[in-house]
């Protein structure tokens, strides 16, 4: 899913959650979006304009996008963060 259609769900108020994991092979930030839709709810990946998956630096950058369209929570998934342990 791509920014403005991210932005019509965001208005629409149809945004039921949104997940920030760990890119580990990418060493980054990804965006998994889930909302209302017709058939129940659907979950897609935020991604770039040219296609393809968006991957953030940097948690602040994720925050500054997300804010910038209005959604001002997300959830962290860590798994997969390099240096992670098992406790």
């Amino acid at each position: 899913m791509q920014i403005p259609k991210l932005k019509v769900l965001v208005e629409a108020g149809a945004v039921r959650t949104v997940e920030v994991a760990c890119a580990p092979e990418s060493a980054g930030w990804t965006v998994a979006i889930t909302y209302a839709s017709r058939h129940g709810e659907r979950r897609e990946a935020l991604e770039r304009q040219r296609g393809g998956v968006r991957v953030f630096a940097t948690l602040d950058a994720v925050a500054r996008c997300l804010v910038g369209l209005g959604l001002t929570a997300f959830r962290v998934n860590v798994a997969g963060l390099p240096g992670e342990e098992p406790l």
